[in-house]
C-alpha cells in the first residue's frame, strides 16, 4: 500500500467571497428560478419494539429507496447492528429487510455509518467500538432487495480511540465521509485538534479500488490555510471532474468548548478540487452559510445535479438548556446563490430536548431526509421525511 502525505498551503486565512467559478457546466436554471420543497410524507422506518435506531442514511433509485441504520441500540452493546430496510419507491411498501453488521466478539458493536451509492451498488463506510477501541470498516453492496455484499475492505482498515478519549492529532473515525469518483472510493476521516481559530482543520482520506475494497493509498488533508479550528463531519461529492467538499470552519473564539464539536460557532465553506485533491485558495473556496451567532455543523449531505447544489447539516443556536438545533436543507443554485432553505426538524438543545443529526438523498425531484427522533441514543426511532422540489 503507496503511503503519501499531501500538505495543501494557500493564503493564510483566505476565505473567498466572490462565484465558485465552474460550478458546473450542465443546463441551468436563471437567477431568478423560484424554488420549493413541497412536503409528501414522513416514514417512520422503525418502531418502538424494535430497540430503537439512529438516523438513517438513504439511497433512492427508480424503483427502491434502500434506508440503512443503526438499529437495535436500546440494548445497548450486546444489541446494536446495522440494518437495512428495502422500500418501493413511494416509501409505502417495505420490501426487504436484513442486517449487514451485527455484533461482533472481535470488533464490537455498530456506532457510526455512511454510504455513498454509484450505479448498481452503494459504498459503507462505518466504525465499531469494543473495549475502549474503535476500527473503521468499509463494504460494497449491490442495490438490490437482497442487499448482497460484494466486496469488503480487509479487517479493520484501521482502529483509534473513541473520540472522547483523543487527543490533538489523534485520527477520528465516528462518521467517515464517503465519496465515489471515477476510479476510485475514498473514505474521509477527523484529524482531532482544538476547535478555537488556532486550531488545524486535517482531514485524513484513504482511497479504495472501487471493485475489491482494497486500500490503495492514504494522505492528509491540510485544509487549515482556508478553515480554522479541528476538522468537523464533512460531506463530499464528486461531478464533472471535481471533488466538492463542504466543511466547517470556527468564526469566534467566543466561549468555545473543545469536548464538543457544537463548541464553537461555525460557518460552511465549499471547496472545489481537481482529482488530485488540489486547488486555488482564491478561486475555489467560498463560505456559503454564514448566518450569525450560530454553529452550522455536522454536514452530512452534499449534492448536485444540473440546475441545484444541496446541503444538509444541522443548526444549532443558542446554548443548552435553552438553545435550539435543527435539521437544515439548503438549496442553491449553480452559482451557489440561496434559493431555499428548509428546517425539516427542530428540538430543543438541553434536557428533555433532542440531536439533530440529519442525512441526505436527492433523485430526480425527490429529496429524502433521514432523522434520528429521539433526545439520547437508544429512546428514538429512525424517520425518513419526503419532498418533492417545485
Amino acid at each position: 500500500m503507496k503511503i503519501s502525505t499531501i500538505i495543501l498551503r494557500g493564503a493564510a486565512g483566505l476565505l473567498v467571497a466572490g462565484m465558485l467559478s465552474g460550478c458546473d457546466s450542465g443546463a441551468g436554471t436563471t437567477a431568478a428560478a423560484s424554488v420549493s420543497l413541497e412536503p409528501v410524507k414522513t416514514l417512520a422506518v422503525t418502531a418502538g419494539n424494535e430497540g430503537g435506531s439512529a438516523r438513517p442514511e438513504i439511497v433512492a433509485t427508480d424503483s427502491r429507496v434502500f434506508v440503512v441504520y443503526l438499529g437495535h441500540i436500546a440494548g445497548g452493546a450486546s444489541t446494536k447492528s446495522f440494518d437495512v430496510k428495502v422500500y418501493e419507491a413511494d416509501l409505502a411498501t417495505l420490501v426487504t429487510f436484513t442486517t449487514i453488521v451485527p455484533p461482533s466478539l472481535a470488533y464490537g458493536t455498530a456506532t457510526d455509518i455512511r454510504i455513498a451509492s454509484e450505479g448498481q451498488y452503494v459504498y459503507t463506510f462505518y466504525e465499531t467500538s469494543s473495549s475502549g477501541t474503535t476500527y473503521l470498516h468499509g463494504a460494497k453492496y449491490a442495490l438490490n432487495d437482497s442487499f448482497d455484499l460484494v466486496a469488503r475492505a480487509p479487517e479493520p482498515i484501521t482502529s483509534a480511540k473513541p473520540e472522547f478519549q483523543a487527543v490533538d492529532s489523534d485520527e477520528i473515525l465516528n462518521d467517515p465521509a464517503p465519496l465515489v469518483g471515477p476510479d476510485s472510493v475514498f473514505a474521509v476521516t477527523r484529524i482531532r485538534h482544538s476547535l478555537s481559530t488556532s486550531g488545524n482543520t486535517v482531514y485524513r482520506v484513504r482511497e479504495f479500488n472501487k471493485d475489491t475494497m482494497a486500500q490503495v493509498r492514504q494522505f492528509d488533508l491540510d485544509l487549515s490555510s482556508i478553515a480554522d479550528g479541528r476538522g468537523r463531519v464533512t460531506s463530499l461529492y464528486y461531478r464533472n471532474n471535481a471533488i466538492y467538499m463542504a466543511l466547517a470552519t470556527t468564526v469566534s473564539d467566543q466561549g468555545v468548548n473543545d469536548s464538543n464539536d457544537d463548541g464553537a460557532q461555525c460557518d460552511i465553506l465549499l471547496v472545489k478540487m481537481t482529482t488530485n485533491w488540489t486547488f486555488d485558495p482564491q478561486a475555489d473556496v467560498r463560505i456559503i452559510s454564514s448566518e450569525p451567532d450560530d454553529r452550522e455543523n455536522y454536514i452530512t449531505g452534499l449534492r448536485a445535479d444540473d440546475n441545484f447544489f444541496y446541503m444538509t447539516y444541522k443548526q444549532a443556536v443558542g446554548s443548552p438548556p435553552d438553545g435550539e438545533q435543527r435539521a437544515v436543507i439548503k438549496v442553491f443554485d449553480k452559482e451557489l446563490n440561496l434559493r431555499h432553505e428548509e428546517i425539516v426538524r427542530s428540538v430543543v438543545w438541553g434536557a428533555g430536548g433532542g440531536e439533530i443529526r440529519p442525512s441526505f438523498e436527492v433523485f430526480s425531484s425527490r429529496i429524502y431526509s433521514g432523522q434520528s427522533m429521539g433526545a439520547t441514543m437508544g429512546n428514538g426511532d429512525a424517520a425518513v421525511y419526503l419532498y418533492e422540489l417545485r
